[in-house]
């Protein structure tokens, strides 16, 4: 296993607090933009219901010809993935934690310890958001391969694509700051929520969402304010379009609107205490190696229950 990289430019003396560069959280799990379903070990089913008739009033019980309760399922698996760390104990003598680390089998220091579980945490996070809604989902043009796609596993995005839902238009190039015909963001998501999106959802502005990237949504800022010149939408606009609250989650596609209800967006996982609680073991007391390491590991999967209760508006070309 290689060890971490370690790069400095004063050798002694450490120096705290540990900094990190931002990085995205999954915020779609941590403000309930999905519905999690916790406990799931491999597979779990997910119910969908529908139908019921009614009949003209009798003194018999008759079941219905047509149109009666239905129940099927769709199945969420989940596959389970590890994060596996490894710091050079004799580095860190030799850096920044030379000063705290007193004799040849001292380990790494709490300090940095706690520093690391929250990285390791946060990195796992960042994954985690990213697969997620992109994983296997190339924006570009729907395919499963790309610079840049997530593939530790496959996104509720990859999912409508395979699933080909009735309610899917398919546009051609980049999203675009206006109102323009063919790659306007304000022509799509007139398109979504009139023609593109199913009669199940239409209307339920308490239960149904739409969701579009950071980028789309600096878009579509930009077209409210320059189109119709009206620079103060940019600042006090609300969350909504027609209606609709938006929702941006960090690891969103760009190009891509979707409208769906929460709770037909699954994500499944064992424990989410899994994704944030990384073990440290100083190897030199296991088994004589002069490192401490850092190990993560936990499980996560998506499914969406019905996809003719979704619209989606994506790039495809």
């Amino acid at each position: 296993m290689a060890n971490a990289s370690i790069t400095t430019t004063y050798v002694g003396q450490r120096s705290l607090p540990y900094v990190a560069p931002a990085i995205l959280a999954a915020n779609s799990i941590a403000n309930n933009y999905v519905t999690v379903r916790q406990n799931v070990r491999f597979k779990a089913n997910l119910t969908k219901v529908s139908g019921v008739a009614i009949q003209d009033a009798s003194c018999t019980f008759a079941t219905p010809s047509a149109g009666q309760l239905t129940m099927a399922d769709v199945v969420l698996v989940t596959e389970q993935f590890k994060v596996n760390e490894q710091i050079c104990n004799k580095d860190l003598r030799e850096a920044w934690e030379a000063e705290n680390m007193r004799g040849a089998k001292s380990a790494a220091p709490a300090e940095l310890q706690r520093f690391v579980a929250q990285w390791v945490a946060a990195r796992t996070a960042e994954s985690v958001e990213k697969n997620l809604w992109s994983g296997d989902y190339n924006h570009t043009d729907g395919s499963t391969t790309g610079t840049g796609v997530p593939t530790v596993f496959g996104g509720l995005m990859s999912k409508i694509v395979a699933g080909t839902p009735a309610k899917e238009t398919l546009v051609a190039g980049a999203f675009t700051a206006d109102d323009d015909a063919t790659t306007g963001i304000l022509t799509h998501l007139n398109t979504l929520v009139t023609t593109g999106s199913p009669d199940a959802i239409k209307g339920d502005y308490d239960n149904t969402k739409i969701y579009m990237s950071r980028a789309a949504y600096n878009l579509y800022f930009n077209a409210l304010s320059s189109t119709y010149n009206l620079p103060f939408l940019s600042e006090n606009n609300p969350k909504t379009y027609l209606g609709y609250e938006i929702i941006v989650p960090t690891g969103m596609p760009d190009d891509t609107l979707l409208m769906s209800r929460i709770d037909n967006l699954y994500f499944g996982t064992d424990l989410l205490t899994d994704h944030t609680q990384a073990i440290f073991l100083n190897m030199l007391e296991q088994t004589g190696e002069d490192s401490t390491r850092a190990i993560l590991q936990f499980s996560a999967g998506t499914q969406l229950v019905d996809l003719d209760s979704i619209g989606v508006v994506r790039r495809s070309s």
